[in-house]
């Protein structure tokens, strides 16, 4: 500790003046030769267009070969545009009540990191990740992104991205490993350079989310082989080694930004405040009620992370990756500065953990109280950061970054927050806080078809935010799980929630916000039980079937397709319920549900939510039998997801091949009306 604090010191020599004040070296950091402007416009940027094109043209042996037809059948133009989705660890609600605190939600990052790559290394195993065009993820799943492309594994496959994550998480953030690895070299450069730059930068501050990111970082960025420690592992725009020639799906990161307006917050605070006084029963029902509809007029908004850009489209602005962490005015960034390290991002994909090294610090802070008192100071001003106001209308930490925002007033989409132009900072989010699943980042991209992983056990619907952009096309059903597997304790409550599908943002919304607080309340009991239950004895009788009122169980590959025709509303969206005449029929949007379940077939009595509630390790035992889970879960549903992808190839040649027959048509009437004359 003394080490570090000498490190930390501003004097002469220290790691703080190599890093802050030593010219950065540009063979790391090239982007400090150049200026960044930010980008306004709705459509994908030029680099991702020309993702697309490379993609595709590597796409399509691999396509044949997975449909079983000669490469000279493949079109590229009506290849499925394909993406992956992998989930957070389980953070229960949109919108988090006071009094559902962070300590009460169960969750695990390495479950939902474990469960993404052991099936990212399935699809590359049975040739559907060749297929894929998209990946994205929330909260763990972001790690395990960050893994896979930054190369830190030694290659840029999934198995050997699995088997780094697997041997490193053995070992605690909080262990003195760790600790040793930020005071020598050459570990301390790379991993303090990040939360260092940030506290010198034009926030002026370093957050308990980078403490967290940067121990983090310690476990999952640094190679087995130190040998092969690299900078650019932390970086996001160097992910692009593998993608700009279309070898690797492209990843799209995903955090949220709380834009509540500051008076709904100071109300809310009110509201809670005198609930805390009241000892009147109607009065606290009727507080009650007030502080839910507060709580309904919470916003938030989704920000892109991806290797070329970061930015948000429901505001309509985009900078490059490599100027995140810059300060801008007007469009133009203020200074060179280097590209922010991905241990700051991986702090702020998982910030709803951060909850547990709050709790670890209040633990050992008698110990920490021995510390030279500058830093004892310094750790204990940055857990206790905002610490009321986090209790009241944060469901999990935010951590403030220049905002790149400031000075387009009037210049940002329809729509947009009026004062988010004028804050010096913007305070990113897990995204799971919202939805466990990233749909959103996919609907502004025409995407055909959505393979979700889900490791949180309480999914999300996206029918909301697909009505949100005006899509009509989200398939029927797609809701919440009537129950995840037999055995689900509190399931059957959570299934009651009843399904819809959208016409407008106004009735999403409106559903949305009659399903929530009783949705919340149904997971919160069941939360109390997700480390208690027992293994599934069997399947459901006959006889529960036919008394329930819930739709039947999912089972562990569960697909449905939408429909824009007014006429397939009434009719299952369930691939299984549709014949191949049906399937070709529907243009909507697909989505292949893959829920992390136990495998008995592949792992014997091993229930993969027993992996839960604030691990800060994980057994190579306890991750390899995770992995095996899911990897056997995503091979199963091979056949169902290469039936799906030919229904979808199939209905895209047709329509070009309509389309084309239309425009021939067209001209040979011109044609034929020019030479009548």
């Amino acid at each position: 500790m003394s080490a570090l604090l000498l490190e930390l010191g501003l004097g002469p020599g220290s790691l703080y003046d190599e890093i802050v004040n030593s010219p950065p070296d540009i063979t790391v950091n090239p982007e400090c030769e150049w200026d960044a402007d930010v980008r306004l416009g709705e459509e994908l940027c030029l680099a991702e267009r020309a993702f697309l094109g490379e993609r595709k043209r590597r796409m399509k042996a691999s396509f044949a070969k997975l449909m079983g037809v000669p490469e000279s059948e493949i079109d590229e133009r009506d290849l499925p545009i394909v993406a992956i989705a992998g989930s957070g660890g389980g953070l229960w609600g949109h919108v988090i009540p006071a009094g559902i605190g962070i300590d009460t939600a169960k969750r695990s990052g390495y479950r939902a990191m474990l469960n993404t790559l052991g099936s990212l290394a399935a699809a590359n195993s049975n040739g559907i990740l060749d297929c894929v065009t998209y990946t994205a993820g929330v909260s763990g799943s972001c790690w395990a992104l960050g893994v896979l492309y930054s190369g830190v594994a030694g290659s840029y496959t999934p198995r050997d991205a699995a088997a780094h994550a697997k041997e490193r998480i053995q070992t605690s953030y909080l262990d003195m490993e760790t600790l040793d690895a930020l005071v020598k070299p050459p570990t301390n450069k790379y991993l303090l350079s990040g939360i260092l730059r940030k506290a010198a930068g034009p926030t002026g501050t370093a957050s308990l989310v980078d403490l967290y990111g940067t121990l983090l970082s310690s476990r999952l960025f640094i190679p087995t082989d130190i040998t092969r420690l690299d900078p650019r592992h932390l970086s996001l725009h160097f992910f692009r080694r593998n993608i700009d020639n279309g070898a690797l799906p492209l990843p799209i990161l995903s955090a949220i930004q709380h834009v509540t307006p500051p008076e709904n917050a100071e109300e809310i605070r009110e509201v809670v405040g005198a609930k805390a006084l009241s000892v009147d029963d109607d009065r606290t029902r009727s507080l009650d009620d007030k502080q839910h509809r507060l709580e309904k007029n919470i916003r938030w908004l989704w920000y892109e992370f991806t290797p070329y850009e970061v930015g948000c489209d429901e505001l309509g602005a985009w900078i490059p990756s490599w100027a995140l962490g810059r300060p801008f005015m007007n469009g133009k960034n203020l200074e060179r500065r280097p590209e922010l390290s991905f241990s700051i991002l991986a702090g702020i994909f998982g910030s709803a953990f951060c909850a547990s090294l709050k709790h670890y610090f209040r633990e050992v802070e008698p110990i920490l109280r021995l510390l030279p008192v500058q830093l004892y100071n310094w750790l204990e001003e940055i857990v206790t950061e905002n610490e009321e106001d986090l209790g009241l209308i944060h469901p999990v930490l935010p951590n403030q970054l220049p905002n790149f925002l400031r000075g387009l007033n009037g210049q940002l989409r329809f729509g947009s927050p009026p004062d988010i132009t004028e804050n010096e900072t913007l305070g990113f989010m897990d995204a799971g806080a919202e939805l466990n699943i990233p749909y959103y980042p996919f609907l502004r991209r025409s995407v055909d078809c959505v393979i979700a992983l889900d490791a949180s056990a309480d999914s999300q619907v996206g029918a909301k935010l697909a009505a949100k952009r005006g899509l009509h096309t989200w398939p029927k059903g797609a809701t919440w799980p009537a129950r995840v597997r037999p055995g689900d304790e509190g399931a059957a409550q959570t299934s009651r929630v009843p399904p819809f599908e959208a016409s407008t943002a106004d009735t999403a919304n409106m559903k949305l916000a009659q399903t929530q607080e009783s949705a919340l309340a149904k997971q919160t009991d069941k939360q109390g039980s997700t480390e208690r239950r027992e293994m599934p004895q069997g399947n459901i009788t006959d006889d529960e079937k036919r008394t329930s009122d819930l739709p039947p169980p999912l089972s562990s590959c569960e697909v449905w397709i939408g429909s824009s025709q007014s006429a397939d509303s009434e009719v299952s969206a369930r691939l299984d319920d549709l014949d191949e005449a049906a399937l070709l029929r529907r243009d909507g949007i697909a989505v292949v549900y893959i829920p992390l379940m136990p495998n008995e077939r592949r792992v014997p009595d091993f229930d993969p939510f027993s992996i839960s509630t604030w691990r800060r390790e994980v057994s190579q035992e306890e991750s390899q039998r995770l992995l095996d889970v899911a990897e056997a879960n995503f091979m199963e549903s091979r056949e169902k997801i290469v039936r799906l992808l030919r229904a979808v190839w199939m209905r895209k040649k047709m329509e070009r091949r309509r389309r084309q027959w239309k425009t021939r048509l067209a001209h040979l009437r011109e044609h034929l009306g020019s030479n009548l004359h």
